[in-house]
């Protein structure tokens, strides 16, 4: 396979856009031309023919324009044909009859767009196209994949999940820095952390450069962006305690509790509420959510103005308070023979690039549960860390309720040290 012919849609027609005969490894080769075997056709889909030069008189083989790939070029030309052209690789998550001419655009608060394909990633319609309980641009290819295959929890599900809880997350994901955990074959495959944006990835996911040291940061504006996690394969979102405007300025503290093996759920719950208590000493507003699998996140929420290292370091004594008041029950130590039989206090999301599950995130766990937002109320009363699966209706029981983290950033206060 020496290149690729590819186009656009346009009224009704498929446009021959140019060849594309770079940017592929040995092992896309091999995996691109079994995708193309399976589609091969006898006639060419293009409107016209291809002009001479770029595949006539050499023998090409016609295939159905059913896969899209994403392409970097540095420009088209006035006949509507790509220039200096290279393949980054297949995407999913577009249908190919979606895939339209590229306009040269520059979206306000996204920086270092480097990539402006064709045949793939070109502008997507502007009707909203209903998916399930979620209405978004966004549309879902494999809906019914199975992210979590025990609990029967799809792509769609997922997607439906975000839909409902996202008037109560959005404030806690819109325009924060993430991180994300991807399991594209469900939780029982192959699951991976990403920070950068990658071949595939929508353009409801965007980007921008860290002004200290030029690292892509990811983010997104609205549901449809948390739609484009979904159809990513995200099972979990994790956020930066801050703003993409207030990069060095967090605007809350992070106190996850980690308990060792064998560490009873009873005494994480204690370990939070007694968290809980001593910030009410200190004036300092505080939440608390479950995690989803082992523990609790205990949250103050801030009014931007200490530098992360601040946070950080005050974050670090308030847990070595709690482990020379208690040695045998905490440790503020990451090591792992520290933390025999003890619940580790981890107070090291609140570094500058450190991150934690958003409030309502999926987890990657067995039973398919949720970060899920509570009262300090439900905790005395015995509320499990993964008390919450997506869809049961134990979360659908508490997503009635009234909100409890409604006015979080609200109750944000300065932190003053001393």
């Amino acid at each position: 396979m020496r290149s690729l012919l590819v186009g656009y849609h346009e009224g009704g027609k498929l446009h021959y856009a140019g060849r594309v005969g770079t940017g592929f490894s040995m092992q896309s080769t091999n995996d691109l031309k079994k995708k193309l075997d399976a589609r091969r056709a006898e006639t060419s889909s293009f409107d016209t023919a291809v002009p001479k030069g770029k595949g006539s008189g050499k023998r090409v083989v016609w295939v159905k324009p059913e896969l899209v790939g994403e392409v970097e070029f540095r420009t088209w030309t006035s006949d509507s044909i790509i220039r200096h052209a290279s393949f980054q690789g297949l995407r999913e998550d577009k249908p190919a009859e979606e895939v339209v001419q590229e306009k040269p655009r520059a979206p306000a608060g996204r920086a270092d767009t480097k990539a402006k394909p064709a045949g793939g990633k070109g502008e997507i319609s502007a009707s909203v196209k209903s998916t399930g309980a979620a209405n978004t641009i966004v549309k879902l290819s494999h809906p019914d994949k199975l992210l979590w295959p025990q609990e029967k929890v799809s792509k769609q599900g997922l997607l439906d999940h975000y839909a409902l809880v996202w008037p109560r997350m959005q404030q806690f994901v819109v325009n924060r820095p993430l991180s994300l955990v991807r399991a594209p074959d469900g939780v029982g495959g192959q699951r991976f952390f990403q920070k950068h944006a990658s071949a595939g990835m929508h353009d409801k996911i965007a980007r921008m450069k860290d002004p200290t040291d030029g690292e892509e940061i990811l983010f997104i504006r609205d549901f449809d962006g948390v739609a484009a996690l979904v159809q990513l394969g995200v099972v979990e979102i994790h956020i930066w305690g801050c703003t993409i405007d207030e990069l060095d300025k967090p605007d809350q503290i992070i106190f996850d509790l980690d308990p060792d093996e064998g560490v009873d759920v009873k005494a994480v719950r204690a370990a939070a509420l007694e968290i809980g208590g001593r910030l009410d000493e200190l004036s300092l507003p505080n939440f608390v959510k479950t995690s989803g699998g082992k523990g609790y996140h205990v949250v103050v929420p801030l009014k931007p103005s200490a530098d992360w290292d601040e946070v950080k370091d005050f974050a670090h004594d308030f847990a070595r308070v709690l482990d020379q008041a208690a040695p045998d029950r905490y440790t503020a130590t990451l090591s792992k023979k520290a933390r025999t039989g003890k619940i580790f206090v981890d107070y090291l999301r609140n570094g500058r690039g450190s991150t934690t599950v958003a409030p309502y995130s999926s987890r990657a766990k067995k039973g398919a549960t949720v970060s899920m937002p509570a009262t300090w109320a439900e905790i005395e009363a015995g509320l499990a860390p993964n008390a919450f699966p997506i869809g049961d209706k134990t979360t659908l029981k508490q997503l009635a309720k009234a909100d409890p983290w409604a006015d979080f950033f609200k109750q944000g206060k300065p932190l003053k040290r001393g």
